[in-house]
């Protein structure tokens, strides 16, 4: 999915939020560059964001998916850590792809009520899984 959005730029050098699309946006970043990573990819359930519905195939998904945690493992410095949040479903592809590569250090569970509208034939997910990553286990982490 490539949003059709000029990018936006919070911050300075030493601090910056990058508000685009994630893949072009990390493709322009140097190589071991940043110190922190949170990611929050789409979760591909066919939802509209302002006329940008979030709709692939699993295939499709999955292979862009795994492309941008490849870009940020390349832009993540040495000592880095990365943090990426997605839905149940998605959370154990990426938890493979993770670990070829990245040293987890907590699976985190964010608990929370949905004020939403419930599932009513089948129990709802009130949680969404945090994977925490490092580069390098023995260097001091975020």
């Amino acid at each position: 999915m490539k949003a059709e959005c000029e990018p936006q730029y919070f911050g300075d050098e030493s601090k910056k939020i990058i508000h685009g699309d994630a893949l072009t946006e990390l493709k322009k970043l140097p190589s071991e560059s940043i110190d922190l990573i949170f990611a929050d990819p789409p979760y591909n359930i066919g939802k509209d964001f302002d006329g940008m519905v979030e709709s692939w195939d699993e295939a499709s998904f999955l292979a862009w998916l795994y492309e941008c945690i490849d870009e940020c493992h390349r832009v993540l410095k040495k000592h880095g850590t990365m943090y990426i949040m997605n839905s149940t479903e998605n959370m154990p592809y990426i938890d493979l792809k993770c670990r070829t590569f990245f040293s987890i250090k907590s699976r985190i569970v964010w608990s929370y009520d949905s004020s939403g509208v419930q599932a009513k034939k089948y129990f709802g997910s009130m949680y969404e899984p945090i994977l925490m990553m490092v580069k390098d286990p023995k260097k001091l982490y975020l």
